[in-house]
């Protein structure tokens, strides 16, 4: 994997493609590449759905054993990104939602509220001196505040847009919705997240 404009991930679907098909084959070489290309951005989105640190790298695991498990049924009618992305999707909201009922009985337990943004892999802007880099974390830390206010639906397509670099058809194939609910969300997202941070950025 390689990283495009902005920081964002650019996957490689022919490669990560024939790394499935030797999965399928019980190929565990394949199967560590393909981990290591996904591993950071499967991480980050899973914490972005249950901002809970440990949960995310426990789903992680699990993901991957079912990426495993169905390698040789698996078709090949989207890209690898969006196949993986559904998966991930599906599973960490049955692994929060379990979290969740288990918080309301017996407490909250440990929550990481110090977990960094580029601990869970968010792209970095582009600054130069202390200056730009100070301006720099500020806006970062502006948007990444603006963005977790986002209602859910929203701030997911704003995530795998913005941060995992995917088109408005490859969300609404992981998300399983119609690419006109992507755009609207999106939309609906970007007009909250101007309204929020008009007043910083004003001349």
């Amino acid at each position: 994997m390689r990283l495009g404009p902005g920081g964002r991930p650019v996957f490689d679907d022919a490669k990560e493609r024939a790394l499935m098909a030797r999965i399928a084959e019980g190929d565990g070489r394949a199967f560590e590449a393909l981990y290591e290309i996904y591993a950071k951005p499967v991480t980050n989105f899973l914490y972005r759905m249950c901002y809970d640190a440990a949960l995310a790298e426990d789903c992680l695991q699990e993901v991957f054993m079912r990426i495993w498990k169905h390698a040789p049924t698996w078709r090949g009618q989207c890209k690898v990104s969006t196949f993986i992305f559904q998966v991930a999707k599906n599973y960490g909201l049955n692994a929060r939602d379990k979290a969740s009922r288990y918080r309301a009985r017996y407490g909250d337990g440990h929550r990481d509220e110090e977990e960094s943004s580029a601990a869970m892999g968010e792209p970095v802007a582009e600054t130069s001196g202390p200056a730009g880099t100070a301006a720099g974390e500020e806006l970062r830390s502006l948007v990444r505040d603006a963005v977790e206010t986002l209602p859910e639906d929203q701030r997911v397509v704003v995530h795998l847009s913005q941060v995992q670099g995917l088109t408005y058809r490859e969300i609404a194939e992981v998300l399983q919705v119609p690419t006109g609910t992507v755009k609207s969300r999106m939309a609906a997202a970007a007009d909250a997240l101007r309204r929020k941070l008009e007043r910083h950025v004003r001349p």
